[in-house]
């Protein structure tokens, strides 16, 4: 008969220990993913019905506002807005690509910011700066028009 050696319980334990550690360091990463973050869409052409939602003066090239405006369901929701230069506003979904919180223009920089987990978006194409979002916002069409800015909001975004 052959006797085999039985690891001791502290080994166990030990080994247990480390490899529990060892998974737990592995899943708590900083947030951040190597994922390739996706390009900006394209931005969309106006259709259906657009809202004035600003009126251009109170807007600055290169300043951002958050806006209401009325989605086709009826409820009043939260629009990002963009102004690049004279000649354009940008728009975008306010609900964040990671979790579905706000995003916001309250932010230490030149962005849009969500508050919930971190992630941040270039106001000039929605796309992120700064994880763990890893999708861009969506996008709405806009127009200028008799000096108010004119989003369209669309039941897809």
């Amino acid at each position: 008969m052959t006797d085999i050696a039985q690891p001791a319980r502290r080994t166990v334990m030990c080994a247990s220990a480390a490899l529990g550690s060892a998974a737990l360091l592995t899943a708590c990463g900083d947030g951040h993913s190597e994922a390739q973050v996706p390009e900006a869409s394209p931005v969309p052409s106006p259709t259906g019905e657009g809202q004035a939602v600003i009126d251009l003066a109170e807007l600055a090239v290169g300043a951002r506002a958050t806006v209401q405006a009325k989605h086709p369901t009826g409820a009043e929701i939260p629009v990002l807005l963009f102004r690049p230069d004279e000649k354009s506003v940008l728009a975008y979904s306010s609900v964040c690509t990671h979790q579905g919180c706000v995003v916001t223009t309250k932010s230490t920089k030149d962005d849009f910011f969500c508050a919930c987990h971190g992630s941040r978006f270039q106001p000039s194409d929605g796309t992120v700066t700064d994880g763990p979002a890893i999708a861009p916002l969506a996008r709405y069409a806009t127009e200028i028009k008799d000096d108010k800015v004119i989003v369209f909001i669309t039941d897809s975004k």
